[in-house]
């Protein structure tokens, strides 16, 4: 949305205190409308208001994110599931100074951690303009919800991937084992 080299000024004080990220989840909001002209359609992919608001540790850039989950699959599941994220990037030159809006940009992203892009996010925005219309006056809520929601399905299948892995592991060492057993027990009967 932005040049790498511009910006855009707000009138919120930059701090430099996590004073900020609270006033910028209270007081930022965002609207990320995407219209299909052709089929005369519309979906907005913010939640209005920020699902999270933090400061980048190196940087001390603030990442306020806004984010939308839809169903990435025809069937619709929660399991097909995926998260349009808006990432806004603030920072500030001087503390005390205004923040500035230095980056904008939108991902999409599925339970396992992966971005999508070409064919696959196309799909999911496809899939979002034929999604459920209207709002409601708990549309944040409701975002902050399905947001949450959302984190708590990658987080589990995240640790069942472990489990997984971890299981394989144990498999691999104890065929090794095994092997060297037998290799060691071969030699001495010779």
């Amino acid at each position: 949305m932005l040049d790498p080299k511009d910006t855009c000024p707000t009138p919120i004080p930059n701090s430099g205190s996590e004073e900020t990220c609270r006033d910028l989840a209270g007081d930022l909001s965002l609207s990320w409308i995407l219209i299909d002209p052709t089929r005369l359609r519309s979906v907005n992919l913010s939640s209005h208001k920020p699902v999270s608001v933090q400061r980048h540790w190196l940087s001390g850039e603030v990442h306020a994110r806004f984010a939308t989950v839809l169903a990435a699959g025809e069937r619709g599941s929660a399991s097909d599931s995926v998260q349009c994220g808006i990432v806004v990037t603030c920072g500030g030159g001087a503390q005390g100074g205004e923040m500035q809006v230095r980056g904008v940009s939108l991902q999409v992203e599925d339970l396992d951690g992966v971005f999508l892009n070409g064919k696959g996010s196309l799909g999911v925005l496809n899939t979002g303009f034929e999604g459920k219309k209207g709002m409601s006056g708990r549309r944040e809520m409701e975002g902050r919800k399905r947001y949450g929601m959302f984190l708590e399905m990658k987080r589990e299948r995240r640790e069942r991937r472990l489990k997984k892995e971890g299981a394989l592991d144990m498999l691999c060492v104890s065929f090794g084992v095994m092997v060297l057993v037998s290799l060691g027990l071969f030699h001495l009967l010779r």
